[in-house]
């Protein structure tokens, strides 16, 4: 078989197709797990730590097991064993009711041991070698890690401009619109699981690792059909999916477990915090000649810190090629639930922290922040092909915004009373590459009817609309002809739903898949219309019709021809550069008006240019671009975990107290895909939450002539820096 590659002259890939299960989600037609009820199924709940830490002196559930919608208990902790934060799992009970499972968790009685407790980076820094979390003898503030390039100390000396800034934004809870949870149930060695999960193949993997030693040949079978978001939290069972699976495994009866959006908050994970003391320097030409930090944020009180532990060798950020770099980097442990991934681990900070001393070092250098970062694009061997991307990309914006009619130098723009005018940008990257192991099928029958079947799941990429436009592009067909069937692991192989990873690595699968059932289907078919092989084509001028030489069929015509065979074509991402390579940029720009009376910020326009290599759906890239962007203004603008020092409870564990932006809240978004098919399909979903929060803080700068120098920019904290300035 020829080489397969993406089509020169496309047809549907590429063009603006609505999602095919929209009409589902919009309808309730939909079924997530939560959604899902079997015969006789019992519910379950998680008995939480009530303390931030202490040792479990009684475990008594013996009131709790005599009650009659008592059904079975699963321990986390037992008696003896410290928890870590309030929310710590202790248990969890399965009960015939939702009701009967509340009244046994009340019935159980516990004893705590109280335990020292350090729940604010503050009061940790104030006592590093506290040991209030797991393995304490490393304390509660951690080294973790330095980096050092040139001669840091040389360069601020010869510097015509130097600029020092602390920079900071807090710990952000994820909130998935969907609860963590599932709906486990077994019948003889096989174990279903309907579950909001990002990793179908992997959580039937890992739950099958769970039972190995006690089920001989154990198979388990994942379902997710639908999901309300992940953002990076929902690769693993979880203590959730753990004491789901084992309840309905110890009371042989269907089980479901989710939480509720307190639990969700204090225990399904958070973005870490991260706090900077950046020192740059600069020449008048605006290329920046040094850059130091200290860094120090927080994950949690967990074992893994993730992106935290990396921060000193993410700054800074996509200027990779500044000769001169010195980073170092501390972790904070606290007695607060711990961090998942969350949409670009690590890169929203990261680009924070620099983006908001490079718009400084403009300033003070008297520049044109944008051409300051034009200055500095990468050029080093690793990261020079994105160079020509942002050049283009920051002439694409400046277009699109106007930049030059509305950038101003700060605290010098158009003013309405106290409002005052702002405008700043920030730019981003990502990787985004496929992943081979991703298993894709389809099938045609004598109907006529197109079946796409891949085990991977919907995060929010409109996964069966991409595999049916792939499908569609290669067979001459209309997106509407074609059936995707996806979520269930039993399709096959596939990858978790992260990195940005799942269109670029399905996208070439159904590619390959679609073209070995049209050669199979050409193979079967050419015998029975009286023609070679060789000669039957599918012509993209005329869809939906099968042709050879100055014959034609019409799909259904060609396909009846068949009868009882079938066709199957299976396909695998390659690993081809050419059909998914990775490594993408993009710029954003905000405008905005701040109220210097009130400390309220008004964001206006965003503009946003982004490229993902091949664009599949453009209508569902500009609404990931769009998405992430709401994301990041979230981020920005109100979101900030608060923990009270004395008590060591979180203040804002609900949806009241723990802000989101509301429709007013959001301004007018112009996206621009830059679409560059050689460079084959690259993933879309985490770039555009990335720069976001950089943007609007470099335009609140913009705006006032002085750096609000942490998110959330409440009106507090604008107030604060006004304040700080010497303003009223």
């Amino acid at each position: 078989m020829a080489e397969i590659k993406w089509p020169q002259q496309r047809r549907v890939i590429g063009t603006k197709v609505p999602r095919v299960d929209g009409p589902d989600k919009a309808t309730g037609l939909a079924r997530y797990g939560f959604d899902i009820n079997r015969r006789g199924m019992l519910h379950a709940m998680i008995l939480r730590s009530s303390v931030p830490h202490g040792r479990l002196k009684t475990v008594d559930v013996s009131a709790a097991e005599k009650h009659p919608g008592f059904r079975g208990i699963y321990y986390f902790k037992r008696q003896g064993q410290e928890v870590f934060y309030v929310g710590d799992e202790i248990l969890a009970i399965a009960a015939d009711t939702e009701e009967h499972c509340q009244d046994c968790l009340r019935l159980v009685r516990i004893e705590y041991e109280p335990l020292p407790f350090v729940v604010t980076e503050e009061a940790a820094l104030k006592d590093p070698g506290k040991g209030t979390v797991p393995n304490p003898g490393q304390g509660n503030v951690r080294p973790s890690g330095q980096r050092t390039v040139g001669n840091v100390e040389d360069a601020f000396g010869k510097a015509d401009a130097v600029v020092e800034g602390t920079y900071s934004v807090p710990v952000q809870s994820h909130c998935c619109l969907e609860p963590h949870g599932m709906v486990a149930e077994w019948q003889g060695n096989n174990l279903t699981v309907w579950c909001s999960t990002q990793a179908t193949t992997g959580i039937a993997g890992m739950l099958e690792g769970q039972f190995r030693n006690r089920v001989p040949d154990v198979k388990c079978r994942c379902i997710t059909h639908y999901m309300g978001g992940g953002y990076g939290s929902k690769f693993i069972p979880g203590p959730t999916g753990i004491a789901c699976s084992e309840l309905a495994f110890m009371t042989k009866a269907p089980v479901k477990l989710f939480l509720d959006r307190y639990e969700e908050q204090i225990s399904a994970g958070n973005r870490p915090s991260a706090t900077a003391t950046v020192k740059i320097a600069g020449t008048k030409d605006g290329k920046i000649t040094a850059f130091q930090a200290d860094i120090y944020g927080t994950p949690g009180g967990g074992a893994g810190a993730g992106a935290v532990d990396a921060y000193h060798q993410l700054v800074p950020y996509v200027y990779t090629s500044i000769p001169n770099i010195r980073t170092t980097n501390r972790t904070i442990r606290l007695n607060t639930g711990d961090r998942q991934a969350f949409r670009a681990p690590g890169h929203p900070q990261a680009c924070f922290l620099t983006e908001s001393a490079v718009d400084d070092l403009a300033n003070k250098l008297g520049l044109d922040p944008l051409e300051v970062r034009r200055a500095n694009l990468p050029t080093d061997p690793p990261n020079a092909f994105k160079k020509p991307i942002y050049e283009k990309q920051l002439e694409i914006v400046a277009e699109m915004c106007d930049w030059k009619k509305r950038w101003h130098p700060p605290g010098q723009g158009p003013s309405k009373g106290p409002l005052k005018h702002g405008i700043g940008l920030g730019l981003h990257t990502w990787g985004g590459g496929g992943r081979p192991n991703n298993d894709v099928r389809v099938t045609i029958k004598s109907n006529g009817s197109v079946l796409v079947q891949c085990s991977t799941q919907d995060l929010g990429t409109g996964e069966r609309t991409v595999l049916a436009i792939v499908v569609a592009e290669v067979l001459g067909l209309n997106v509407k002809d074609v059936t995707s069937e996806i979520g269930e692991s039993q399709f096959g192989r596939s990858t978790g739903s992260g990195g940005s990873t799942t269109c670029p690595g399905t996208a070439p699968a159904a590619l390959i898949a679609a073209h070995r059932a049209r050669d199979d289907l050409f193979d079967k078919l050419a015998p029975r219309l009286g023609v070679k092989k060789d000669d039957l084509k599918i012509d993209p001028a005329k869809p939906g019709k099968i042709v050879a030489g100055d014959k034609e069929w019409t799909w259904k015509e060609a396909c009846a021809r068949l009868g009882m065979d079938t066709v199957v074509g299976v396909g695998d991402h390659p690993g081809d550069q050419s059909l998914s390579s990775q490594g993408v940029g993009g710029v954003q720009v905000c405008e905005c008006w701040v109220d210097t009376e009130t400390g309220v910020v008004y964001l206006k326009n965003f503009w946003a240019v982004q490229d993902c290599g091949l664009v599949i759906n453009k209508l569902a890239c500009e609404s990931q671009v769009a998405g992430g962007i709401i994301m990041g203004i979230h981020y920005a603008m109100f979101e900030e975990r608060l923990m009270d020092d004395n008590t060591g409870r979180p203040l804002n564990a609900d949806m009241e107290f723990y802000k989101l932006a509301g429709m007013k809240d959001i301004p007018e978004i112009h996206v621009h895909m830059m679409d560059m098919p050689e460079r084959g399909v690259i993933g879309i979903g985490e770039p555009p939450t990335i720069s976001t929060a950089a943007a609007i803080g470099n335009a609140i700068c913009n705006a006032l002539g002085v750096r609000v120098p942490r998110t959330p920019f409440s009106p507090m904290n604008v107030l604060a820096a006004l304040a700080q300035k010497g303003g009223a």
